[in-house]
């Protein structure tokens, strides 16, 4: 039979997942405050000043503090590797790779077809708001170092590769 704890983190109770608790404990060198602090993580729920203090100059988070989540190492203590993954999204490059990739595939597209693309792969920790903004900022910025331009004004426009892709074949 599987025993849960009862705490009480301000006007709240909440309930410890103790198999996680209990992984970290073992696994680790934490002290009781900072396994109540990530498991407060693991279940999205605010942390206080100190908690978050304590865990982000220990290197136990990752992220901002409105999306925070375990890092790696905790995530591999607790065997969460696959959840860590899927919150920590992918790195830019790896998204301007995927664009540029898309482009030499179909020689132009549209934002609509570079959100569909890279939207389901962006962090799961991500709003929709957050998710747009990175792709926006993301088109700018490979704008700016100019590996694409828009071909067209505003929403209308078509994104295309700036210089044409290297023939290898000859």
């Amino acid at each position: 039979m599987q025993m849960r704890s009862k705490w009480s983190s301000g006007t709240r109770n909440s309930v410890l997942d103790e198999k996680y608790t209990r992984m970290l404990l073992a696994r680790t060198e934490l002290d009781l405050w900072d396994v109540i602090a990530l498991d407060k993580v693991q279940k999205g729920m605010k942390l206080s000043d100190a908690e978050f203090t304590s865990l982000k100059r220990q290197r136990l988070v990752e992220g901002r503090r409105t999306n925070l989540f375990v890092s790696a190492e905790v995530a591999k203590a607790t065997d969460t590797v696959e959840d860590y993954l899927v919150k920590r999204g992918i790195d830019r490059d790896y998204c301007k790779k995927m664009i540029c990739d898309l482009l030499k595939q179909k020689g132009e597209a549209r934002r609509e077809d570079i959100d569909s693309l890279l939207r389901k792969k962006l962090s799961d920790a991500l709003s929709e708001d957050q998710k747009s903004n990175f792709i926006r900022n993301l088109i700018q910025e490979m704008k700016k170092e100019e590996l694409i331009y828009p071909d067209g004004t505003a929403r209308w426009a078509k994104w295309r590769m700036s210089s044409p892709p290297m023939n290898t074949e000859n």
